[in-house]
């Protein structure tokens, strides 16, 4: 980058606290926003102002400042960051849209369909900067927060992309983050931010060992491991189907995606595995130790109605089939009683409503 630009990371989850400890290790000025509520770990981030990373990637650096007034945080910001669950989308837009300027990159990860919301809730406001709009189908690593101030990395990512609205500043966007990722994690350009959305791995990874092993999760919430109990091979040929139908859609769509096993091989390390299940098991696999995800967890509660719903409807467009997808929605909304299919991320929400394919990827370009 040719200028020394000032970043703000709205988020101070896991995601969050990595990218400022991240971004301050390059000595650029970053902001940390807290959207939620003043806890004991803010308050010792607002006096203490230093982030760290340990494990896979080793960073240190200092904050400019920890606020919980979003105006303050994003006004003189280059580049923002938006490191939050996609629930938070519609209230971190909302609060941040009426401070935005000309010439701000806003930077999505994971995007999730934020990308179409956001523009959506601009046009609705009235209020259209010269920006550009960002998405990242997922975090550049496996990560938690271990103390207030400290991020363990349990696995960074080798590669991956991120794609740009107008298209004409993908170039600049990819500057920024190989410079704020280099020695890390190298991307590059999708073709768009449509195709960024349905290239999230959590669509395949997450919801089916979840629901198919709901009972054992329900009885042994804090030990049962995600991938390693619930990622069988049975069940791992279920997710092979329903990763065959996401990428059916794309190709209906004009898209070229990726499967999910090319994406794990490219984000962690190539090997022989033909499987999730072999995958996972191997010592590529970055989800040895990950438990805790509970039945009520966000690999349902976020990534079947964030995901699952607007591939779906998506597909009702180019009269495509995804029983599995649609399976999984059903069997989530029926659990949890619930109906994430009307209260997920719709394409009325998105305002692509009664547009045609053409319409949406001219919007995701």
């Amino acid at each position: 980058m040719r200028k020394k630009l000032n970043f703000a990371v709205l988020g101070s989850g896991n995601g969050g606290r990595a990218f400022c400890g991240q971004i301050a290790q390059k000595r650029y000025p970053v902001v940390m926003y807290e959207p939620l509520e003043e806890t004991p770990d803010f308050l010792k981030l607002m006096e203490q102002k230093e982030m760290f990373l340990k494990g896979d990637i080793t960073a240190t650096g200092k904050l400019r400042y920890v606020t919980m007034d979003i105006k303050d945080a994003v006004e003189d910001a280059d580049v923002i960051f938006i490191v939050v669950p996609s629930f938070a989308h519609p209230t971190i837009f909302q609060k941040m849209i009426p401070h935005l300027k000309n010439g701000q990159h806003i930077i999505i990860v994971p995007d999730n369909y934020g990308s179409f919301l956001l523009k959506k809730m601009m046009s609705d406001s009235g209020f259209n900067p010269d920006i550009s709009v960002s998405g990242a189908p997922s975090l550049p690593y496996a990560c938690r927060i271990s103390d207030f101030n400290t991020v363990m990395i349990y696995k960074k990512k080798f590669k991956m992309k991120i794609a740009t609205s107008p298209g004409i500043k993908n170039l600049a966007v990819l500057d920024i983050m190989n410079d704020i990722f280099s020695d890390t994690v190298k991307f590059f350009t999708g073709s768009n931010l449509l195709e960024i959305d349905l290239d999230n791995i959590n669509y395949t990874l997450h919801p089916l060992p979840l629901l198919l092993n709901y009972g054992d999760i329900e009885k042994n919430p804090e030990t049962f491991r995600h991938y390693m109990d619930g990622v069988t091979p049975l069940i791992s040929e279920q997710m092979l189907k329903m990763d065959e139908e996401r990428l059916v859609l794309g190709n209906a769509l004009g898209l070229s995606l990726l499967s999910t096993m090319d994406q794990l091989k490219m984000y962690y390390g190539q090997n022989d595995s033909q499987t999730y299940y072999e995958y996972v098991n191997s010592p590529e696999s970055p989800y040895k130790d990950i438990v805790g995800h509970n039945i009520r967890s966000r690999y349902i509660t976020e990534d079947v109605p964030g995901l699952h719903v607007p591939a779906t409807e998506l597909a009702g467009l180019v009269d495509i089939k995804m029983p599995i997808s649609e399976l999984c929605i059903k069997l989530s909304s029926q659990l949890h009683a619930f109906d994430y299919a009307s209260e997920g991320t719709t394409l009325a929400k998105l305002g692509l409503t009664g547009k045609t394919v053409a319409e949406i990827l001219a919007l995701a370009s």
